[in-house]
C-alpha cells in the first residue's frame, strides 16, 4: 500500500490548527513538528510500502498562463509556513519519505501521475482539496487522518452529492471560488449535483440542453465557453519527466536536524532519549505541574506522580489548578510557567501540552524550559507585572471558583420550555415565508433555499458552498435588503437555540452538590489579557436580551444576601482618550457628556440626537477601537459604505488626536515588534511588516486594540486585586463570585449592602489616574436578571 499525502493540504491545516512554535534561534517550528509526527504515526498505523508527501510549485504553472485569475483569491503563503515547508522539503526523505515537488507545476498533477505510476498498487490520500477526489475509485481512498476515516466512493457521493469519476463535470458548472474557477454564472453546487445526477456529464448536459427549461437553460447556454473552460482548469494533468526526491538513509544526520530544530518529542519518539541532555543552553528544575486533572512533578530529575508537599518548590504549572489538590500558599517568589510563558508570547497562548504528547515528556519539556521562560520574562520587562497583577489574581480565581454562584433548578426549567416554544413560532414564521420546511440547523439545507430556492446574492463561499454563517447573514442583510425579514427571523432563530442549548438544561450539567455552579476562569485564554470562563461560559450570555435576562434570573443570591454588580462605564473609550491625548474626547469625560450624543451631533450635523444618529455614533466611537473601516461600518449599520466613509472622516476631525494616536500606535508597533498597555503588558505583533496585505491589515487593527482592551483587562485586575486585599483585612461578609470583562459581581449580606457599595465604588474608580476620571454604574438585586446592565 502507498501514501500520498498533499504536502500543503496538510500543512496549512497544521498552520492554522496549532500554537506558533519557535525554536531557542527563532526558527518557527510547529508545522515541523505536527508534520513528522503524522508521518511516524501513518507508518506505525499503516506500515504502507511508501509515503510520497507532494508539494506545490512556488510559481505560475499552466494554468495560469491560460487563465490569469487562477487561485488570485487565494491569501500568500504565511511568512510563518514559507521556511517550514522549505525546511520539510530537506527534512522528510530522512524519515523514509519520497518527496516530490517541480517548477510550475501542481502538486494536484504530481498526484495523479503518481497514482497512474502506481496502477495495481491500493492507494491512500491524504487531502482537503476538493479537486483530488475525482481520483478515488476502488483503489484508491482518500485517507483522514485526524477521523482515522476511508472516503471511498460511496463517501465522496454523500459529500459532494456525485461521484469521484463526475467531480469534473460538477465543478465545471458550479465553479470553484477558492480557486478562482468560474464555472457557470448563476448555477451553485445544488444545482449542479442536480444536473450531474440527471444527465451523468457535462457534455450531457449540453447535449439534452432542450429538456431543460426556464432560466437554467439560459444561462446554461450563456455560460457553455465557461463551463468548457473550467473543465480544462480542473482536468489533471500527467507529467512525462517527475522529479522525485528518494528517501535518505542517515539516522546521525536525522539526529541532527531534529536537535537543530529542538524538537524533543521526535527525538523522545524515535531515540527514546531526551533532548534536554543533548542541548546545554536547557536546565532542568524541579517543577510540579497540573495538567489533565494530573497533579506531576519532575524532581531530583525523576517524574513524580504522588506528590503531598510543594513547600520546597519554586516553579509549578498552573498554580490555580495545583492548590486545589495541595496546600499552597501563593506569593512572589512562585514562578507559574504557564502564565509566564502566555505572558511571554500571549497570542500563541503559552507552553501547552501537545495533542498527542505523554505526560511525563510534557512534564520534562516544561521543566527543561522553566529557566528560560523566567529569563525572557526579564528581558521583556514583564517581571512586575507577572508579580503586581497575573500573580495576585490567582488567588483570587481560586476563590471565586471555589464559592461558585447558585442557581434555581426550577426557573431553568420554565425558560427551557419558554424556549422551545419561541422557536417553534419562528420556525413557523421561516417556513411560511420560504413555502416549505427543512431543517434549520442544517447549514446544506439553509443554503439551498436562501440561494437556489430564494435567490438571495451570497456574501460569501466557502470550499462546501455558499456561507450561512452569523456574519455572513448581516452581510446577506446588506446584500438583500428586500429579505431582512427573513434574516433576521433566521438569526433570532439561531441565537434562542445557542441560548437554549447552552444555557438552560445545558447549564445543569455543571450544577454540583451544593446547588451552585463552579465556573473555570481562564487566566490564559486571550491575547489581550482579559479573563475568560468554561465549564460553563458565563460570560457569554447576550445582554440585550430578553431570554439573556430570563437565564440570568436564574442565578440567585444566597438567602439573607443579595447581588451587587459594579460595571466599569465605557472603559475603553476612557482609555483611548488617556492614550491619544485628544482634547475633545477628554473635555467630554471630564464634562461628563453623552459621548455618543456629541458625536452624533458632529457626525450628523444636527442639534437633536435621534436613537438612530446615536446608534450609527456608538458604532463608530466603540468601532475606531477595533480598526473600523468604511465596509465594516455599512455592514454593521445597514448604510451606505460612501456614507461610512464620510461618518469615519467626521469622526476624525472631531478628535485629532485619536487619528494622530492610531497612526502613531502603528509607527511604533512596526519599529518594535509589539505595543504596550498603560501598565506595561505587552503584544507581540508578528505580521505588522508582513508584506501579505491581508495579513498586515489584521496586524495593525490588533496593534490599535491591544493598548485599549489590554489596559481595560489591566484596570479591572487591579481593582480585583485593590478590593481582595480590603476584603481579607475587613473580614466583612463578601464574596467576589463572577467577572464578566469590564464588570465584578459580589454576593454581600444584606445588612452592609449601602456600606459595601460606595466602598468598592470608590475603590473601582480610584484604582488608577488616567487623564479622564474612571467612572463605575451600580446595581443590586436578589437575581442576576435583577441588575441593570
Amino acid at each position: 500500500m502507498i501514501v500520498i499525502i498533499d504536502g500543503h493540504s496538510v500543512s496549512y491545516r497544521i498552520f492554522y490548527k496549532t500554537p506558533l512554535l519557535n525554536n531557542s534561534k527563532g526558527e518557527p517550528t510547529s508545522v515541523l513538528h505536527s508534520f513528522i509526527n503524522l508521518i511516524i504515526s501513518l507508518k506505525e498505523k499503516l506500515n504502507p510500502e511508501k509515503i510520497y508527501v507532494v508539494f506545490d510549485s512556488k510559481g505560475e504553472t499552466e494554468r495560469h498562463k491560460i487563465h490569469k485569475e487562477y487561485k488570485a483569491q487565494r491569501e500568500k503563503t504565511p511568512e510563518n509556513l514559507i521556511p517550514q515547508i522549505e525546511n520539510l522539503k530537506k527534512i522528510l526523505p530522512y524519515f523514509g519519505v519520497y518527496v516530490a515537488y517541480q517548477d510550475a507545476t501542481e502538486a494536484d498533477d504530481i498526484i495523479f501521475t503518481l497514482i497512474q505510476k502506481y496502477k495495481k498498487e491500493n492507494i491512500y490520500l491524504i487531502t482537503k482539496d476538493k479537486d483530488l477526489f475525482q481520483l478515488v475509485n476502488d483503489r484508491v481512498l482518500i485517507y483522514d487522518y485526524q477521523n482515522e476515516e476511508i472516503i471511498n466512493r460511496d463517501k465522496v457521493k454523500e459529500k459532494f452529492g456525485v461521484y469521484p469519476e463526475q467531480i469534473k463535470d460538477y465543478l465545471a458548472l458550479s465553479g470553484d471560488q477558492s480557486d478562482n474557477i468560474p464555472g457557470v454564472k448563476g448555477v451553485g453546487v445544488k444545482t449542479a449535483e442536480k444536473l450531474i445526477n440527471e444527465f451523468g456529464s457535462l457534455d450531457n448536459v449540453y447535449q439534452n440542453i432542450e429538456s431543460i427549461q426556464g432560466k437554467l437553460k439560459e444561462k446554461l447556454l450563456k455560460g457553455k465557453d465557461e463551463a468548457y473552460f473550467s473543465l480544462e482548469l480542473v482536468n489533471l494533468q500527467y507529467i512525462e519527466n517527475l522529479e522525485v526526491y528518494p528517501p535518505v538513509n542517515d539516522d546521525k544526520g536525522l539526529k541532527n536536524i531534529l536537535e537543530h530544530f529542538e524538537l524533543k518529542t521526535v527525538i523522545k519518539r524515535l531515540f527514546n532519549e531526551d533532548i534536554t541532555e543533548t542541548i546545554d543552553e536547557y536546565e532542568l528544575v524541579d517543577i510540579v505541574c497540573e495538567i489533565e486533572n494530573k497533579l506531576v512533578g519532575f524532581i531530583d530529575k525523576k517524574v513524580v506522580y504522588k506528590i503531598d508537599d510543594v513547600k520546597d518548590i519554586e516553579y509549578f504549572y498552573d498554580l490555580k489548578e495545583i492548590k486545589k489538590k495541595v496546600e499552597l500558599d501563593i506569593d512572589e517568589n512562585l514562578k507559574d510557567i504557564k502564565v509566564i510563558s502566555w505572558i511571554n508570547d500571549p497570542d500563541s497562548g503559552g507552553i501547552k501540552k501537545h495533542k498527542d504528547e505523554q505526560i511525563e515528556v510534557f512534564v520534562k519539556r516544561v521543566s527543561s524550559l522553566a529557566k528560560s521562560e523566567f529569563k525572557k520574562l526579564k528581558e521583556n520587562k514583564l517581571v512586575k507585572l507577572y508579580k503586581e497583577i497575573e500573580l495576585p489574581v490567582i488567588d483570587i480565581l481560586f476563590e471565586m471558583e471555589k464559592h461558585g454562584i447558585k442557581i434555581n433548578e426550577k426557573k431553568v426549567y420554565e425558560i427551557n420550555d419558554e424556549l422551545e416554544e419561541n422557536l417553534k413560532e419562528i420556525e413557523r414564521k421561516i417556513f411560511d415565508y420560504c413555502k416549505e420546511e427543512f431543517n434549520l440547523n442544517s447549514p446544506k439545507q439553509l443554503s439551498f433555499i436562501l440561494f437556489e430556492k430564494l435567490g438571495l446574492e451570497p456574501a460569501k463561499k466557502t470550499k462546501t458552498g455558499f456561507s450561512t454563517s452569523e456574519e455572513a447573514l448581516q452581510e446577506l442583510k446588506f446584500k438583500n435588503p428586500g429579505h431582512v425579514e427573513l434574516i433576521d427571523y433566521i438569526l433570532k432563530y439561531r441565537e434562542l437555540s445557542k441560548l437554549k442549548s447552552t444555557y438552560t438544561l445545558n447549564l445543569l450539567n455543571y450544577m454540583a452538590d451544593d446547588k451552585r455552579i463552579h465556573t473555570t476562569f481562564k487566566q490564559t485564554g486571550t491575547a489581550t489579557g482579559r479573563i475568560s470562563s468554561i465549564n460553563p461560559n458565563l460570560q457569554n450570555i447576550p445582554v440585550g436580551s430578553i431570554y439573556g435576562k430570563r437565564i440570568r434570573e436564574c442565578f440567585e443570591a444566597e438567602k439573607g444576601y443579595r447581588f451587587v454588580s459594579f460595571d466599569y462605564s465605557q472603559i475603553e473609550l476612557r482609555i483611548l482618550a488617556s492614550l491619544s491625548n485628544d482634547e475633545n474626547l477628554i473635555d467630554a469625560f471630564i464634562n461628563d457628556e453623552d459621548i455618543h450624543n456629541k458625536t452624533a451631533k458632529e457626525i450628523f450635523g444636527v442639534e437633536e440626537v435621534d436613537p438612530k444618529h446615536r446608534r450609527l455614533a456608538k458604532a463608530v466611537n466603540f468601532g475606531i477601537i477595533y480598526g473600523l473601516s468604511p465596509y465594516g461600518l455599512a455592514r454593521d449599520t445597514g448604510i451606505t459604505q460612501s456614507e461610512a466613509k464620510v461618518f469615519i472622516e467626521r469622526y476624525f476631525n472631531l478628535y485629532p488626536g485619536v487619528k494622530n494616536y492610531i497612526d502613531s500606535i502603528i509607527k511604533e508597533a512596526k519599529e518594535k515588534g509589539y505595543t504596550e498597555t498603560i501598565l506595561g503588558r505587552k503584544r507581540f505583533i508578528k505580521d505588522i511588516n508582513s508584506a501579505n496585505r491581508m495579513l498586515k491589515q489584521r496586524a495593525e487593527r490588533i496593534a490599535i486594540n491591544a493598548p485599549i482592551q489590554g489596559s481595560a483587562a489591566d484596570i479591572i485586575k487591579l481593582a480585583m486585586i485593590n478590593i481582595y486585599k480590603y476584603l481579607q483585612k475587613t473580614q466583612i461578609d463578601v464574596k467576589m463570585i463572577l467577572q464578566i470583562h469590564d464588570e465584578l459581581l459580589f454576593e454581600v449580606k444584606e445588612d452592609i449592602v449601602e456600606d459595601f457599595v460606595q466602598e468598592f465604588k470608590n475603590r473601582m474608580e480610584n484604582v488608577i489616574k488616567l487623564k479622564v476620571p474612571l467612572k463605575v454604574n451600580y446595581s443590586t438585586g436578589k437575581n442576576w436578571g435583577d441588575l441593570k446592565n
